[in-house]
């Protein structure tokens, strides 16, 4: 199955697979240490990456698909979370903090969607094929909205409090 991979994405993959576990740390470690400004430069490089990688597998021979779009969204996230740390960097307003935090949130939470409706929607691992396609994407539907409700309780709920 791997050796059938093309390059980009083994990119995309290895900088998703990254960008997972260190977005999870950030959003529930204590900030304002040495480390947490490292591993959020890591994170967003490897977001970015992932990011852009997704974009440029789009060939002008194939549909654009849902997740080229989201990779669109998920890229704005991380520009709009990005430029709101420099601006808070700078100015130290609290508004500009929480618009960083909400950003990077959502870009987090984003991607752990991407990677479940991959796995649900790549034929690799067969989910696809055996639910016919209003099984298929009923599950994805529901997969992702009960991640979406779920995840942004979270981050309001619980994170975004501290």
């Amino acid at each position: 199955m791997s050796h059938s991979i093309p390059p980009l994405l083994w990119v995309h993959f290895i900088a998703a697979a990254i960008a997972l576990p260190v977005g999870l740390h950030q959003l529930t470690a204590p900030q304002g240490s040495p480390r947490h400004a490292t591993l959020g430069r890591l994170y967003i490089a490897a977001m970015a990456v992932a990011l852009l990688s997704a974009l440029a597998s789009f060939r002008p021979d194939t549909r654009f698909l849902p997740f080229h779009i989201l990779a669109l969204v998920g890229l704005g996230s991380l520009i709009a979370g990005t430029l709101a740390l420099r601006r808070w960097l700078r100015d130290r307003q609290p508004a500009d903090l929480r618009r960083h935090k909400i950003n990077m949130a959502y870009s987090w939470l984003g991607l752990a969607m991407a990677g479940v409706s991959q796995y649900i929607s790549n034929p690799r691992f067969g989910f696809a094929p055996a639910l016919g396609p209003t099984g298929f994407w009923t599950l994805l539907a529901i997969a992702n909205i009960g991640m979406y409700a779920l995840g942004s309780w979270w981050l309001f709920g619980r994170l975004l409090r501290r």
